[in-house]
């Protein structure tokens, strides 16, 4: 254990440091954003007080001012010999070079040493040093002998939350705070945002006369200056509120969802008449990529691989950002899905495939399927991830991966386990969702579909075994059979008793639920399952798991601190 000196709480210039006050805690923030190239990671830092108004602001470049920040990097946690290996502090200036509506930000990238814990904290010089923001990531470890903790959670509608979720990121206990955290999409409902400004809102969320609203009437500047003003007020809220107790801890990778930009984008909502016209949707769409690039991918990267140690592999596809509309449409750029297929086919140990939406899920323009497609077609359904034009390859993909594959999922407003046995290996799907509930979508959990997958594709055939499921909300009643519970999932990955082996524990946790010592109640567990490595010529099917009750800037300079 390695604690930071007291003196490193003094600028080098010798001028004492203080702790922020309230109003500038809550207008900086610090983001840990994912793994980069070798041992770093980035961090994005954000001042959420930015030049312009936001219904004013465009979108750009760096945010004036005459303060003077930095980003200080402390080692608070690591084996002796590591630790000796860095400094005990390093102070990094920090300039908000990038702008969206209503924040300046800027992504700094940090050499970081493995498995080592950090406090990063943000700085200002005024008369003296203030503390602005703060929070923790650790480097990516070399070794899965100390555990590798991971977590996934979809859909937060803030509205809904009352502060629920960052209670039980604070009660959450040590051995299952996680390292890296994936947010599978909708961490903002920007449709019902704008709908809740109208009439009627507050009878269903997300339905008011707002919905109705003549935008496409309008100049397309102004429907630009009114959309920035809810979008960005959204945004807001739950960084600076909601979602800010998890973002300080560990690094992120975020997906998009389709309310990170209207339901079932890019297709035309039924639900949501003002975006009928394609002016307002082509208008409505860049405002909201503007701030999704801000906040959740201010790297660029259509997706992400990274390894853990020579153990575990992973690979962030997102399958909403920048899919077509129709049926049969792509779901992602075709150099994307060609690196998401080619990391299939050559994996060579146990892989984790991180999506937003479910493998198994319904295709739902089959023969006879009339009135969903239908439904669908008019905007009053959502679109499946087999409804796209490059599912049936993906299935091909996983069928020819050799190797034991875990896929994170989220959107459905459940959580479920499953998993299935094809081509000489298991394929186990875990979902989450949702973090805090829209009141007008909450949903039971699925388990009908039997056979993998649903949408005919060269005879593939897997039966589909279903471990797990989310308990619902209340105690009786149709409508609480339907609503599962407010829900994340950890999973720790250890080394499995077989050399190569991945031994996974996965709990999912009730967020609203507690346990005696006020910590998050388990709603449903996975101990005993174990990710293969496999011959890619010998391989062997595995045997089902009984599952268990739950009651049991881009370069670095720094300088000494």
């Amino acid at each position: 254990m390695h604690a930071a000196d007291p003196a490193a709480e003094e600028v080098s210039s010798g001028e004492q440091c203080h702790p922020a006050e309230s109003a500038q805690h809550d207008r900086y923030m610090i983001v840990p954003h994912g793994y980069s190239a070798g041992d770093s990671g980035q961090v994005w830092i954000a001042d959420f007080n930015g030049p312009e108004s936001a219904s004013d602001a465009q979108s750009g470049g760096a945010v004036a001012s005459p303060l003077r920040y930095w980003l200080r990097v402390e080692p608070i946690e690591g084996t002796a010999a590591t630790l000796a290996r860095e400094s005990a502090c390093r102070d990094i200036p920090v300039v908000f070079d990038r702008s969206a509506p209503g924040v300046g930000f800027t992504l700094v990238t940090l050499a970081l040493l493995p498995d080592v814990r950090y406090r990063l904290s943000l700085w200002q010089q005024q008369e003296s040093a203030h503390q602005l923001a703060d929070a923790e990531c650790r480097g990516r470890p070399s070794t899965l002998k100390d555990g590798f903790n991971v977590w996934y959670g979809t859909c937060f509608y803030g509205d809904a939350d009352g502060g629920a979720l960052s209670k039980a990121m604070d009660a959450l206990p040590a051995a299952y705070r996680p390292q890296v955290s994936f947010l599978g999409g909708d961490q903002v409902y920007l449709d019902t945002a704008f709908s809740n400004t109208g009439w009627g809102a507050s009878v269903i969320p997300g339905f008011s006369s707002r919905n109705f609203s003549p935008l496409g009437f309008h100049s397309r500047s102004k429907i630009r200056r009114k959309l920035n003003a809810v979008f960005t007020a959204e945004y807001l809220r739950n960084w600076r509120r909601g979602l800010r107790t998890k973002l300080r801890q560990g690094f992120h990778y975020f997906l998009a969802g389709d309310h990170e930009f209207w339901n079932d984008f890019p297709n035309p909502p039924g639900f949501l008449p003002t975006l009928w016209s394609r002016k307002v949707r082509d208008t409505w769409q860049s405002c909201a990529r503007d701030l999704f690039d801000a906040y959740q991918l201010p790297s660029g990267a259509s997706s992400s691989q990274f390894d853990v140690a020579d153990a575990l592999k992973f690979f962030v596809l997102d399958t909403r950002l920048q899919r077509a509309s129709g049926q049969d449409a792509n779901f992602t750029d075709t150099q994307t899905f060609a690196a998401a297929t080619t990391w299939l086919r050559e994996l060579d140990r146990p892989g984790v495939l991180v999506l937003p939406a479910p493998l198994l899920t319904r295709w739902q323009f089959r023969d006879g399927g009339l009135l969903k497609s239908l439904r669908v077609k008019l905007g009053l359904g959502d679109h499946s991830l087999a409804d796209t034009g490059q599912y049936q390859d993906l299935v091909r993909a996983i069928r020819d991966c050799s190797q034991d594959l875990l896929i994170l999922a989220g959107d459905v407003h459940f959580s479920r386990l499953a998993r299935f046995d094809l081509g000489g290996k298991q394929v186990v799907e875990v979902v989450s969702s949702p973090l805090a509930c829209l009141p007008s979508a909450v949903a039971g959990a699925d388990q009908t579909l039997a056979v993998f997958p649903d949408r005919p594709t060269d005879h593939i055939h897997a039966e589909v075994e279903y471990l797990q499921a989310g308990s619902a909300i209340g105690d009786g009643g149709k409508r609480a059979a339907n609503s599962c519970n407010n829900n994340f999932v950890t999973l720790r990955f250890e080394p499995g008793t077989v050399d190569g082996d991945v031994r996974v524990q996965i709990l999912c946790w009730n967020i609203t639920g507690c346990d005696a010592q006020q910590a998050p109640s388990v709603d449903w567990e996975m101990q005993d399952l174990v990710l293969r490595k496999r011959s890619v010529v010998n391989s062997e099917t595995v045997p089902p798991i009984a599952p268990k009750d739950s009651a049991t800037q881009t370069e670095e300079m720094s300088e000494p601190c």
